[in-house]
């Protein structure tokens, strides 16, 4: 039995930071005199709240801030030299210390969670007596419990349950015991997933061929314009202590292997999809591409179009195994991406509303996450039909807007904003979104596609007519 419960979640209901707000707390805390702090635990600081606005909290590791922040060499072992640890251990208690005396009438605070590196800005606390006489919202901090689904405890922070506004009361003034009235699972599912990772491994069959070596460099290009895979090179070894594994979030990784060979005739690549947890291969196949004088595209490029979309597209084979492992552990995070994108598929209204209250319960322990900003406007649009009510597509702009300035790399954060704009009947902006989209990523044809049909609807039929073609091109069987 189903036991989901939908809601709506309206934007003015969360009691969250901004990250306008997030930045002045920041400044002031560290140009204030009684925050007692070394400036090299400052710089920390810093270093790792701006790592955080850039939305690239996944790579706070001990090992980067030892060397970006402390100085220390690249052969730093985190396992030997405990120097992050300890000074983390010192900003904490300064952080806490600044809060419980000097910074008490401060409304945002800052705190730095036991066993990881990512700092939580959010509002204090105030008199919660006075709360109690009244529908209102408080935060209780997930901290180290987010990928075990226990029972949070109380605190602050920007990885946080934010609880709603109640309707239906069950507030018990002498406890605070306030119920989150937001969608529900049996068991709720509270563990954060990233990206998956995904190294790439050519195996030519001439080590000096250098055709090889431009379709591997053009197709890692294509593969990161899709925005759905954190890329590494293919030696990259990582490895966490253990105070980082314990609050990791989830990232499964992969690694596909190529093999190239060429003639005068066709261009041809074997591939394989490997799962580097199991060691099983996922997918193998063998492409080629005829090489074609009369042809204006480039066989190389066009094989690159075809192996890119295959898979690193939301319906590529690892977003297709991921999405897959999700539904058997839903997460927050990229799994509410990926659900997301499933539902935009299907146009299911039941798949698209609990894929929007996914979304904005990630936003609630990530604001400043571009990718759920652009999927969460995307899923609004399609909730809301053309000509119905306004509010939830102004909802949409706003999300397409925050997704844009998050990611304005991201061919998925432009995509919303072309599909915002053009529902608010913003077309040139549309249009300057769409064709910025399609520079960073010309090899997703739901993006060339959905571009084509609005420059058809404003009259650039030609135009629209030779990107849909260039669509099917992509799309056809190899």
């Amino acid at each position: 039995m189903d036991t989901t419960h939908e809601i709506d979640l309206e934007p003015e209901k969360y009691l969250v930071v901004s990250y306008a707000e997030a930045w002045k707390e920041l400044e002031f805390l560290l140009l204030d005199p009684r925050f007692h702090c070394s400036d090299r635990n400052k710089r920390f600081l810093r270093c790792v709240s701006e790592e955080l606005f850039a939305g690239r909290e996944s790579a706070l590791k001990a090992y980067c801030i030892a060397v970006d922040v402390f100085g220390r060499p690249s052969s730093f072992d985190a396992s030997t030299d405990p120097i992050v640890r300890i000074e983390a251990t010192r900003l904490r208690s300064a952080l806490t210390h600044y809060y419980e005396s000097s910074g008490r009438d401060r409304d945002i605070s800052i705190e730095l969670p036991k066993g990881r590196y990512v700092p939580v800005f959010s509002r204090q606390a105030r008199d919660t007596s006075e709360r109690c006489d009244r529908p209102g919202i408080m935060q209780f901090h997930a901290g180290e419990t987010a990928a075990t689904g226990a029972v949070p405890r109380r605190g602050v922070g920007p990885n946080t349950i934010t609880l709603l506004k109640l309707g239906l009361g069950m507030v018990l003034c002498g406890g605070i015991v306030l119920f989150a009235n937001y969608p529900l699972s049996s068991p709720v599912h509270t563990a954060i997933s990233e990206r998956p990772s995904l190294s790439v491994d050519l195996m030519p069959d001439d080590p000096q061929d250098l055709g090889a070596i431009v379709l591997r460099d053009t197709l890692i290009s294509a593969l990161s314009g899709f925005g759905t895979l954190h890329l590494l090179a293919p030696d990259t070894y990582t490895s966490s202590t253990i105070e980082d594994a314990s609050a990791a979030p989830l990232r499964s990784r992969y690694r596909l292997v190529l093999k190239y060979s060429s003639d005068r005739i066709q261009r041809s690549v074997w591939w394989q999809v490997i799962d580097e947890q199991t060691g099983e291969a996922l997918e193998s196949n063998r492409d080629s591409v005829r090489v074609d004088a009369a042809s204006s595209i480039d066989p190389t490029e066009l094989l690159v179009s075809r192996l890119a979309a295959r898979i690193a597209s939301g319906d590529g084979v690892i977003d297709a195994v991921e999405a897959s492992q999700d539904l058997k552990h839903p997460t927050l995070g990229n799994g509410c991406v990926l659900r997301a994108n499933r539902a935009l598929s299907t146009r299911s209204a039941q798949a698209l509303r609990q894929a929007r209250s996914c979304l904005e319960r990630t936003l609630q322990h990530r604001p400043y996450d571009a990718d759920t900003h652009a999927m969460l406007a995307l899923v609004l649009l399609s909730i809301d039909p053309e000509g119905a009510s306004k509010d939830v597509t102004a909802a949409a702009e706003e999300h397409a807007d925050r997704a844009v300035a998050l990611g304005p790399q991201s061919s998925r954060s432009l995509m919303a904003k072309m599909m915002a704009e053009f529902r608010a009947g913003n077309r040139e902006a549309a249009i300057s979104a769409g064709r910025s989209a399609m520079t960073l990523n010309p090899y997703d044809t739901k993006l060339v596609a959905t571009f084509a049909r609005i420059l058809y609807s404003t009259g650039e039929r030609n135009e629209a007519a030779m990107l849909a073609s260039k669509a099917l091109e992509i799309d056809r069987p190899l």
